[in-house]
């Protein structure tokens, strides 16, 4: 029985792909099911492994509350689709504002062009209710709108064909027995009540394009909009590399595929992006994006930002007490990811016996960092390549599934502890950092331009 690691993970996941044909396995409704559930299958393996992503709830029972509770969401479908199909908007875009621009939540990723065509356009808010108006929802007005509510049910029976595959190609390929219907049942309800509702929209109403970042939970919209032959924009939000199961399928999968629940295009930051994984999307362009576009930014060699996340935390959090206690003219700006915000207390409290270290959330944005680092410390983030295009000195923690950056690994160094982290650091202006002037573009300016392009575009590959 061979080993199966973090680096070989993968490789053994598409070969099961391929080998089983899974992409063409369908239920007895017709519904073909794997690229529904596949990332959530992929990370609940991979966590098995060792990978950092968090392992998915038991699915929920039916109880009164939740009975009571799928009414209410009824409602509110009914409401947002009432609204919609009233409100004709001739763009639909998906947003999430979780960005801190003043007083507000931004997103940075689809704001300014949902600006671009607002008059024309409705916009679905994922994750700021504040900016979701009800009284104006139901009165007609412009407001931002919230997401469908996928109500709570039991489909068990619904899946157990596809279930009791999986269960078997798991077994045959990673050897192990695991519960594929607690894996797949959220994003399999979330496929139908999604699929259901747009369908229902896209029957009333057909707009020319539907714009989205993809927060994993689009492939019911995704497959709707395929069927209403409706053009779909994935806009892209993180790090595309051939290791992310979020955009990477085997190479032998095509844009073509019957099987495929995807968008039917990509805008990316920049041509880096455009042809170092496989996602099979029938139109694949950049668009730039202006909040990570970077130029050079001169710093400090005194200056170190170590980049957390809440899958690296732990480790991260003590790679940074270690450093600051033998590198004291050391300062140390320990960043919080969004998702991290409300630990600050917490991770502040546990720096408190050292004053060269500064815990930051969205106080200080990633230019003024700059200005105050040369070096940024990390496991796995997009802010990585944004250092870079920078002109930082990027130091990769080997932990986890740090090994997904191998697409910059020529450009950075490799540590494997505080110490060695002192060593490159002490070094660094003779032996290390070699290729920073070969470093490729990663993030091009915005171009609304390519943009209003690509609306226009996208509407010839349906």
């Amino acid at each position: 029985m061979p080993e199966i690691t973090l680096q070989n993970f993968q490789t053994v996941f598409f070969k099961m792909e391929v080998e089983e044909d899974l992409f063409s396995r369908r239920m007895s409704d017709g519904t073909y099911y794997w690229d529904i559930v596949r990332r959530q299958v992929y990370l609940f393996l991979h966590s098995l492994h060792g990978g950092p992503f968090k392992r998915p709830e038991s699915p929920p029972h039916q109880t009164l509350s939740r009975k009571l509770k799928n009414i209410v969401k009824m409602a509110s479908n009914s409401v947002t689709l009432n609204y919609l199909i009233k409100r004709q908007p001739k763009y639909i875009f998906f947003t999430g504002q979780r960005i801190q621009n003043g007083a507000s939540l931004i997103d940075n990723i689809s704001d300014h062009l949902f600006e671009l065509v607002k008059d024309e356009a409705s916009a679905i808010e994922l994750i700021n209710r504040k900016s979701i108006s009800y009284w104006s929802l139901i009165f007609g007005r412009k407001t931002r709108v919230p997401p469908v509510a996928v109500l709570t049910k039991d489909i068990k029976s619904e899946i157990q064909e596809a279930v009791k595959t999986l269960e078997n190609l798991i077994k045959k390929y990673f050897y192990m027995s695991v519960d594929v219907y607690k894996i797949i049942y959220e994003p399999f309800i979330c496929f139908k009540e999604s699929r259901a509702y747009h369908s229902k929209l896209l029957a009333k109403h057909r707009p020319n394009v539907i714009i989205c970042i993809n927060n994993g939970t689009f492939n019911g919209m995704f497959s709707a909009a395929k069927e209403a032959k409706v053009p779909t924009i994935e806009l892209q939000h993180g790090a595309s590399n051939p290791n992310t199961i979020f955009w990477s399928y085997p190479s032998c999968i095509s844009s073509s595929h019957i099987g495929l629940s995807l968008p039917t295009a990509y805008l990316t930051f920049s041509n880096f992006w455009n042809g170092n994984t496989n996602y099979p999307v029938k139109l694949l362009d950049y668009i730039g994006n202006e909040y990570f576009y970077q130029k050079k930014v001169s710093g400090s060699d005194h200056g170190v930002l170590i980049i957390s996340s809440y899958m690296y935390r732990e480790e991260l959090l003590q790679l940074a007490l270690e450093f600051a206690t033998t590198e004291k003219d050391k300062k140390i700006y320990y960043k919080l990811h969004p998702h991290e915000f409300y630990e600050r207390d917490n991770v502040i409290s546990k720096c408190s016996e050292h004053s060269n270290i500064a815990v930051i959330c969205d106080e200080i944005d990633f230019p003024d960092l700059y200005k105050k680092c040369n070096y940024v410390v990390g496991i796995h983030s997009t802010t990585l390549y944004i250092a870079l295009q920078a002109g930082k000195k990027v130091c990769i923690y080997k932990r986890s599934n740090y090994f997904w950056h191998g697409d910059i690994f020529e450009y950075v160094e490799l540590f494997g502890s505080a110490a060695e982290l002192s060593d490159v650091m002490a070094a660094s202006n003779s032996k290390y950092f070699k290729n920073l002037s070969k470093v490729p573009v990663f993030f091009q300016p915005f171009d609304a331009d390519r943009f209003m392009n690509a609306l226009s575009a996208v509407a010839c590959c349906i």
